[in-house]
């Protein structure tokens, strides 16, 4: 009887510990293959593991892990950059990484390195910042280490930035203001289906690319200006926040959601 009493208590276990995974980790049962790995094992083989940031290099700019690789997942020549880090049979493993359980990247990333003959592949899930909240003296933010906890925006910080299509295009009548598109021209096609790729509605927009963008804030070109700004579907401004906080901009807002938002309260051409 204690016997079948502890199978049960192991089997209930074992069950509640798969759906607390499959809580915290929603993308695990999507990618069956992928084998993750815990911040704990990652930390103890820190410096027998190939670290690979999958992500844009402006998200790996703003923050990365100290001593990661940057080969970014959408790029065509991810897996041949990859094998030129590390060949295909090599026993030193590889674990990719992106932004937190909710992001698939690190996931795909391992996914297409194992699919590619690649051995020893891991993803790490926790992502870079539970990464940096438990080791920052392993974290790089805005190119210092240890990574500075203090200065990484949170969501209701980012979130106090954004504005409705409403919002921002009154607030886009108040003098001495920029309106900024940041998109990359090729996102910029009215004869388009994409909503988030569409012209919006508003006069004397500055269209100026994120790599320009940073230039442009460093020099302290708009220091004196209200900015408003929006990308396509509102995920890199969090990004370029880091910046402008960085460079002492405090007059400025973004489009929530960006040109998507705009399109959804029927604001683009």
């Amino acid at each position: 009887m204690k016997f079948k009493t502890a199978v049960v208590t192991l089997a209930l276990l074992l069950s509640s510990s798969c759906l607390y995974a499959q809580a915290e980790f929603p993308l695990r049962t999507k990618y069956p293959e992928v084998k993750p790995i815990s911040m704990e094992d990652l930390a103890k083989n820190y410096n027998e593991t190939e670290i690979v940031d999958v992500r844009s290099k402006m998200e790996f700019d703003v923050i990365h892990i100290a001593g990661a690789k940057h080969i970014q997942v959408t790029e065509l020549a991810f897996l041949e950059n990859l094998e030129k880090l590390r060949s295909k049979a090599g026993a030193k493993p590889i674990a990719f990484y992106c932004n937190g359980h909710s992001c698939a990247k690190s996931y795909k990333a391992a996914e297409q390195a194992t699919k590619a003959g690649f051995k020893n592949v891991y993803c790490f899930d926790a992502g870079i910042f539970e990464w940096v909240e438990a080791y920052p003296e392993r974290g790089v933010l805005l190119g210092e280490t240890p990574a500075n906890k203090s200065k990484i925006i949170s969501e209701a910080d980012l979130k106090k930035k954004m504005l409705s299509f409403a919002q921002f295009k009154e607030r886009a009548k108040q003098p001495n203001t920029i309106i900024i598109d940041t998109r990359d021209p090729f996102q910029r096609a009215a004869a388009t289906d994409l909503p988030q790729n569409k012209i919006v509605d508003l006069s004397n927009i500055r269209n100026i690319p994120m790599d320009r963008m940073l230039t442009l804030l460093k020099k302290r070109e708009f220091a004196d200006k209200q900015l408003l700004i929006f990308d396509a579907v509102g995920k890199q401004v969090q990004w370029l926040q880091y910046h402008l906080e960085a460079y002492g901009y405090k007059n400025y807002n973004f489009m929530d959601k960006g040109v998507l938002g705009a399109a959804n309260a029927g604001g683009v051409k």
